[in-house]
Order: C-alpha cells, then sequence, then structure tokens
C-alpha cells in the first residue's frame, strides 16, 4: 500500500464566539473534485511538514504566511482503496489576506462537522471536530 504524506493549513477564527474554518473549493479531477477542503497537498522529498504547508497555501491561495504562525495539530490518515494519505494538519490564525476569498464555515458545538457533510471530505470532519473539542477543553 502506498503510502502519501500530505500537509493541510487549517485556519481558524472565532466569531461573535464561535468557532469558524476556513475553507476553499476543491479544483482538481480526484475523488474530492469540488468539495470544500482546507490549502494543502503532497509534502515534497527531503521537505518539512510545515514547510509544504505554507508553500501549499501560497500556490493554492495565493498568499504567504508566517510558518512561525503555524501550530501542530496532529497527523490523519485517509484510507482511500490504493494509497493512505497520511495528513499532516498545522492550524493558522485567521489572516487578513484570507477576506473575500475561500469560505468560512461555522462549527457549532451541537453539531460540529456534521452540518458539511458530502461538502467537506471525510477526514476533515474528523480534523474539525477534534480542533473544537481540543480547543474548548484547552489541549491544544
Amino acid at each position: 500500500m502506498k503510502l502519501l504524506p500530505v500537509a493541510l493549513s487549517l485556519f481558524h477564527r472565532f466569531q461573535n464566539n464561535e468557532l469558524e474554518v476556513w475553507v476553499q473549493v476543491r479544483t482538481d479531477d480526484g475523488p474530492y473534485h469540488g468539495m470544500l477542503e482546507f490549502p494543502g497537498g503532497k509534502i515534497e522529498a527531503e521537505e518539512e511538514p510545515l514547510t509544504g504547508a505554507v508553500r501549499e497555501v501560497e500556490e493554492e491561495v495565493g498568499i504567504k504566511i508566517d510558518p512561525r504562525l503555524g501550530k501542530f495539530m496532529g497527523t490523519y490518515r485517509n484510507m482511500l482503496p490504493n494509497k493512505t494519505i497520511l495528513l499532516y494538519v498545522f492550524l493558522f490564525p485567521d489572516l487578513r489576506e484570507l477576506a473575500g476569498i475561500g469560505e468560512w464555515l461555522k462549527v457549532e458545538k451541537t453539531s460540529l462537522s456534521s452540518p458539511y457533510l458530502g461538502k467537506i471530505p471525510p477526514p476533515n470532519h474528523q480534523i474539525i471536530d477534534d480542533l473544537f473539542l481540543s480547543l474548548y477543553d484547552g489541549s491544544i
């Protein structure tokens, strides 16, 4: 089974005391085409995961971000029939450069990521839910 390391940048903010996460529409021709997703992509050879996360934001979103703002959240696995994607997730704060691009998804305590079923890739549900729970219990 092929293992594919991927770096993701998860921008988050609190708007009216509610957690929001930033996403963009995925435009490749893969299985998640048209879904809302965090910026990210394959980690290049000899590249650190954080460096890959920062590079992918610049390539996909067109903004440069300071890697010192990134905080490692964790590693997640996305098991597909022909490969396992290992997702290295980094948290970043809201940046003014994100205004007017992508969209912010509200994460509420009663439903977490469930309102976005079918709109975001399956592994992102666990990432969003873990982020919410960790922010509200203080573990991140």
